[in-house]
């Protein structure tokens, strides 16, 4: 059996966008905890103390045991890492890659260690304190306070925002002109620029309504979905590939989720039906309508505790994972509650729902599980074989290993020398080329050059005695496992492994994996490259396999269209708590059941199946404080630049307060009471004086209120890459329209489609997207932090797609404007809605005279600058 091993990637990024006690919360004390603590804590073994930051800087015998100044010289580090043979820790066997970065980018945020919370009494009591922080109080709808500025304050909105800066001495600065706000908000609801006559439509109407009639008609676009669908895709951890470190792995359908969701915005899906359906869309009465959303848990990246992250944190605002192995340290979300939520998700399934009839369904799968059993067969016999030729040549790795050697040192012909040795030729190549690596991994080669000081029969009953421990344990996780494989089962499941060292020589000389420059290990022959070794009928055999197998596919129809989903499994069981995060130490039943906090009462027990229903009703019920203000605060931050509450996702103790208590609490009033209409709420905010606000700045405002709390002017914003990449090609007048499909690379020739629909990849994001600053998939993103790099800036300078936008805008502007100076204002008004002033006509002049064929670079220039990129 092969086991999957699935790394995280991007630790350190992760980490510099997550608070630095929820990335020790999540990921690094449950890792210190499973490996660590039974040693370092009460017993203090080495004198090693791990229960503080300060125990660990103090250290034990070998000294401290991180080092903040230079964090990769960390004893702690050298000791999960085990590349010092006198410290492998933990005793049991190497971390896991991801959880070595995981350990690294947290000693290097300063190894963040919270004091521990107070000790809860038996039973864990939440208290009244606990009780009344402000995110846990019922909405309360309050009146808009009055202004002195009446004319200003149009909207309630207005009077709440006034009031706090009256209540400063502060005013807000002018509007912004016309033409700025129809750009804003374009960007805002489409993630495109208006175009030119759409601008000239605007400028012309002087009614009242005008800003209203481009609001709705933007809302009602069809690119309002593309846009605002995009924003929950981030939430929601997007992509379509599955997490494998090893190879390409898409989802075949996952692209049907997305257009669900962007779907979902243009039909504005009230809020609370859009949460039910990703979490139960099979048990709703419009199940045709609503059993996409299930991919919201289907396309996860199916880490252990993904699920309960990202519905604490995308619907309530709440860091639950954090209480995986303790009560949670700041929130009053104990550890029962955490595992009482994680059984909902570990008593589904991954499945699909089919798009086609059921006899086109059941004639694919018929064919399809006629090649899958030809493919086991064939697969089994050929690792079968694979592994018991291993096993032979392993018996002569000491004649090998002698044969390598002279081939090395004495330049002795390799054939002659494989010959004289009767050894297979191909493998002592194989062994000469692995034995030629300036390093190896593990220990076990040391000094293999020298005869006289390595042992090469004994290294030969080491390598044995290797294999048959692996065999050992393959046994023992097959037993744990029940028999399973899955995917599910393999990323829950705690399995045993061998020590780093032992692991790595393994994998080195008899895996079926790739490594260093080796697609297996040197002694492991995969596929056809075992041929030559096969004989009588065995050969024969095996060519029959291959060639039932090729029948078989040519047998099989095109896969039908399904969604990706979840659901119910047959046996439903509750989980147990995990004691200080080990499935090996396992506490009392914690039932299925919504948050304790959030309840009038104790929880009660979910009973219907998974209980995915219920968790729903319980997360979008009126009554619950959280789920209106989350959503009407990602709203907010989406129109304004900055939430509310600034951390989107954690509305806990160690989230941010809000700026506007009061008009937090009136806006997810009103969304619900506009029964959970998301385009409503756009709209109101949109209509607003705060929204119309100008750029500039007042120094007595900045003065008070330098990072713009309170609203007094507009936040500049630098194009996301989609909106950037989109506005590219809508300049250039290539910019595909059409809706929805199977995703397209970015860097395929020829793709011009809006860049929600490119290809999102958690084993490779891609490099424009990731240059900036697309969110990581691999775990859901309140907000895209934006940088300002020099690779930014060589993008706008030597990027081929930038280039090749440029000179089909140079075309565009040849065909429609006759000299240079009509299209120079021809490029203005269409890039910037404006006529170029005297010394610009003059500077592109002079430029476009100064070279041959100067138009596509002078149009690079255009598309590189601020005015185009930011709004």
């Amino acid at each position: 059996m092969h086991l999957l091993v699935v790394l995280a990637l991007g630790s350190m990024a992760q980490a510099q966008r997550t608070d630095p006690v929820e990335f020790f919360e999540t990921k690094v004390r449950p890792v210190l905890a499973k490996n660590c603590f039974s040693c370092h804590t009460q017993a203090k073994l080495g004198g090693l103390e791990m229960t503080s930051r300060d125990s660990l800087l103090k250290g034990g015998k070998s000294g401290p045991a991180i080092n903040i100044e230079r964090p990769e010289e960390s004893l702690l580090l050298k000791a999960v890492r085990q590349t010092d043979d006198k410290l492998k820790m933990p005793p049991s066997g190497k971390l896991s890659d991801a959880d070595i970065k995981s350990i690294l980018a947290w000693i290097s945020r300063g190894a963040v260690w919270p004091a521990a919370a107070k000790t809860q009494p038996e039973g864990y009591h939440i208290t009244a304190e606990q009780r009344s922080w402000w995110a846990f109080q019922p909405v309360r709808r309050t009146d808009p306070p009055e202004v002195q500025d009446k004319a200003w304050a149009q909207t309630p909105v207005d009077r709440f925002l006034l009031a706090a800066m009256e209540k400063r001495g502060l005013r807000p600065v002018a509007q912004a002109s016309r033409h700025d706000w129809i750009r804003r908000v374009a960007y805002d609801l489409t993630g495109l620029p208006p175009k030119p006559e759409d601008v000239d439509a605007f400028l012309r109407d002087r009614s009242k309504e005008a800003k209203a009639h481009v609001v709705d008609r933007l809302l009602a676009s069809p690119q309002y979905g593309e846009r605002w669908g995009r924003f929950w895709l981030d939430v929601a951890r997007y992509s379509d590939d599955q997490l494998n470190s090893t190879q390409d792995e898409p989802y075949d359908n996952a692209f049907r989720y997305r257009d669900w969701v962007i779907q979902a915005f243009n039909d504005d899906m009230p809020y609370d039906v859009f949460v039910k359906a990703q979490l139960a869309g099979d048990q709703l009465p419009e199940k045709e309508k609503m059993i996409a959303g299930l991919g919201f848990y289907a396309l996860s990246p199916q880490f252990q505790d993904d699920r309960v992250d990202v519905t604490g944190k995308a619907f309530l605002g709440l860091t639950v994972a954090c209480a995986t192995c303790h009560d949670h340290k700041f929130d009053p979300i104990p550890t029962r509650d955490y595992y009482a939520m994680l059984g909902v998700f570990t008593n589904t399934t991954l499945g699909e729902y089919p798009l086609a009839p059921e006899d086109v369904v059941q004639n694919y799968k018929k064919k399809k599980a006629a090649v899958d059993e030809e493919e086991k067969k064939l697969g089994k016999f050929l690792d079968e074989q694979a592994k018991e030729l291993s096993e032979i040549l392993a018996n002569r790795t000491a004649d090998y290993i002698r044969a390598a050697r002279r081939i090395i040192n004495e330049k002795a012909d390799l054939k002659e020398t494989a010959s004289a040795a009767k050894l297979d030729a191909g493998t002592l190549e194989r062994w000469r080329d692995y034995l030629s690596l300036p390093d190896h991994e593990h220990s076990f080669l040391k000094n293999w050059q020298d005869s006289r000081k390595f042992d090469e029969e004994a290294f030969q009953k080491t390598l044995l005695a290797v294999l048959a421990e692996w065999k050992d344990i393959e046994d023992k996780n097959y037993i744990r496992l029940g028999g399973s494989n899955a995917r599910n089962d393999l990323a829950s499941a705690d399995l045993l492994s061998l020590p780093r060292d032992k692991w790595l020589l393994w994998r080195d000389i008899f895996s079926a994996q790739k490594f260093a420059k080796f697609d297996t290990g040197i002694l492991y022959y995969k596929g056809a490259a075992i041929d030559r070794f096969l004989s009588g009928e065995w050969k024969s055999h095996l060519d029959y396999l291959r060639a039932e197998l090729e029948r078989r596919k040519k047998e099989v129809p095109e896969r039908y269209p399904y969604y990706h989903i979840v659901e119910d499994k047959t046996k439903i069981r509750n989980e147990r708590i995990h004691i200080r995060g080990s499935a090996d130490n396992l506490g009392a039943e914690a039932p299925r059941a919504f948050l304790s906090i959030l309840c009038d009462g104790p929880p009660k027990p979910f009973t219907h199946g998974s209980g995915r229903l219920e968790l729903s009703e319980a997360i979008t019920d009126p009554k619950n404080p959280l789920t209106a203000r989350v959503i009407a605060n990602r709203v907010w931050y989406q129109l304004f630049g900055a939430g509310i509450v600034r951390t989107l996702s954690n509305f806990g103790q160690l989230g941010e307060k809000p700026s506007h208590p009061e008009l937090l609490d009136f806006l997810a009033a009103r969304l619900v009471e506009h029964r959970w209409s998301l385009k409503a709420l756009i709209r109101e905010l949109t209509l607003t004086s705060a929204y119309d606000l100008g750029y500039s700045s007042d120094p007595k405002n900045f003065t008070e209120d330098p990072d713009n709390r309170l609203l007094w002017r507009a936040n500049r914003r630098r194009l996301d890459i989609e909106a950037l990449r989109d506005s590219l090609l809508a300049a250039s007048g290539e910019l595909d329209r059409k809706l929805g499909g199977p995703p397209v690379y970015l860097t395929s020739e020829g793709n011009t489609r809006r860049t929600v629909y490119g290809f999102v990849s958690r084993r490779k994001l891609d490099g424009t997207l990731s240059l900036f600053d697309f969110p990581n998939p691999n775990s859901t993103s309140e907000l895209r932090i934006p940088t300002a790099t020099p690779l930014q800036q060589l993008y706008f300078l030597n990027s081929k797609f930038l280039m090749d936008r440029a000179a089909a805008l140079s075309t565009l502007l040849s065909r429609q404007s006759p000299d240079n100076t009509a299209r120079i204002k021809h490029a203005y008004r269409l890039l910037f809605y404006r006529e170029p002033d005297k010394a610009e006509l003059e500077a592109g002049l002079a430029f476009l005279q100064s070279k041959d064929k100067s138009w596509p670079l002078y149009a690079q220039v255009l598309l590189s600058s601020n005015e185009f990129v930011f709004y």
